[in-house]
């Protein structure tokens, strides 16, 4: 009994430890919390309602996705580990929340895309929505820049694009 309490206690330790980069095996980032604060100001500088299609790419358990409800916006998730899929799922229950990959995703229909990626995803992630956004579509970024467009404004450590403008295009 003991030894199957011990078999059954590192499995989920070492789930728990994959589960946390996973995404970055995937292309993606390693899971940190957008601290609520910041989700709110991303919000107040997208102008984020209820016309908006609202993505938020690596969604983790939908903090983001349930402050875009609330401002009445349809929203998107995109959450490439299965367990933080579930708990966002869960959290935001009418919402669209995707298992999958955030570059196989089609943003088409976006208005707002929110991204907490690494530089080099953010990289990575441009071409696809400068091909895929429909010009006037913003993009807001918690952390770091998007390397090659000019930010349309910058308060603290968020960054908003809007798609379209000559150097974003």
């Amino acid at each position: 009994m003991i030894i199957l309490a011990f078999f059954l206690f590192a499995g989920i330790c070492l789930y728990v430890l994959f589960s946390l980069f996973w995404p970055l095996l995937t292309g993606g980032a390693a899971y940190t919390p957008t601290p609520s604060l910041k989700i709110s100001l991303a919000m107040e500088m997208a102008k984020v309602g209820p016309q908006d299609a609202f993505y938020d790419l690596g969604c983790g358990t939908g903090t983001v996705l349930a402050q875009a409800m609330k401002r009445g916006a349809n929203v998107v998730g995109v959450e490439v580990e299965p367990l933080r899929w579930l708990i966002c799922k869960l959290r935001v229950r009418t919402a669209r929340v995707i298992l999958g990959n955030m570059f196989k995703v089609p943003l088409d229909d976006a208005t707002v895309v929110f991204l907490f990626q690494y530089p080099y995803v953010n990289k990575r992630i441009k071409e696809k929505l400068g091909r895929e956004l429909k010009p006037g579509a913003r993009v807001v970024s918690y952390a770091w820049e998007i390397d090659g467009w000019k930010p349309t404004k910058m308060i603290q450590d968020l960054y908003l694009y809007t798609v379209g403008r000559t150097e974003n295009a």
